[in-house]
């Protein structure tokens, strides 16, 4: 499993996604609004998590932690349907929306907000029924140490609702600029940019992605088990960087893949862009 051999590492790594998500921050409210493929396969993968957390009828009376809480439109959702949310994130940019979202829904004395570390909770044992981990795992130096976390402040038998960039998405594998078995070329050569001082490709800090299998060991492994899975989101398909299809035309695709991965045909439904998975925290005897 993964582990972290140099502290040092994280916190500049840390450091780096912070400065991006600061300068990004208002995207993640717009995505939303947009009807762009991103955006569309983003609102999907919000829905299907708020679409399980309503079939898990988890009872109002235990507070709900979400861990990266960005522009806080899910906290607020949550709050709306009468939980109390702790809702921390890594940039206290992303927190100061989402506490002025969640004023100006009226939800505000819901919503807890808070700077925290995934990989360090300021929270208590046994605290919370339910965790979500939206759009976190891509960014974080040890997910091995973060899930360790998440299982601590679960209760016994709680559930953990988390997210992970699939490895095997569809639409890497048509770009050879994204083409997975070329990844390690790609980043051994932004690493030695980064060490000679050099300007990088792009200014977007390092993301990892997550084979359905590897996520579930790294779930099994910190005591989580995993109850259900599936794949959302296909698209945009570029070749060479450029996109192949219109806005509206990658929409229709992502929908119509979509289906397909929701009716389980092989091969398709593990395809999608986001792995969205449930799991719950084992009783120990």
């Amino acid at each position: 499993m993964e582990t972290v051999t140099d502290s040092g590492l994280g916190i500049e790594r840390q450091k780096s996604i912070n400065s991006y998500f600061e300068r990004s921050a208002a995207y993640w409210k717009e995505v939303y609004e947009s009807g762009d493929v991103w955006s569309t396969i983003y609102k999907e993968r919000r829905s299907v998590v708020l679409g399980l957390v309503q079939q898990l009828q988890v009872s109002t009376e235990w507070p709900i932690l979400e861990i990266g809480c960005g522009a806080g439109l899910t906290s607020i959702a949550l709050a709306q349907n009468g939980y109390a949310v702790e809702a921390i994130d890594s940039v206290d940019v992303m927190i100061k929306a989402t506490q002025q979202h969640a004023e100006d829904a009226g939800v505000g004395h819901r919503v807890t907000t808070s700077v925290g570390d995934v990989h360090d909770l300021a929270f208590a044992d046994d605290m919370f029924s339910l965790v979500l981990m939206i759009g976190v795992a891509p960014w974080l130096h040890s997910l091995d140490k973060s899930l360790r976390e998440v299982a601590r402040v679960l209760r016994p038998e709680g559930y953990l609702i988390a997210t992970a960039d699939n490895w095997w998405r569809a639409d890497n594998w048509i770009d050879p600029l994204h083409f997975p078995p070329l990844r390690p070329i790609r980043r051994g050569v932004r690493d030695v940019l980064e060490r000679l001082s050099l300007p990088k490709p792009d200014r977007t800090p390092r993301n990892h992605h997550h084979s359905i299998r590897k996520f579930d060991a790294f779930l099994a492994a910190a005591g989580l088990e995993k109850v259900e899975g599936r794949t959302v989101g296909f698209g945009p398909f570029s070749f060479l960087g450029r996109n192949l299809l219109s806005d509206s035309s990658g929409v229709r695709v992502h929908h119509w893949l979509q289906k397909l991965a929701n009716r389980g045909v092989p091969v398709v439904r593990s395809a999608g862009t986001q792995y969205i998975v449930l799991a719950r925290k084992v009783r120990t005897p």
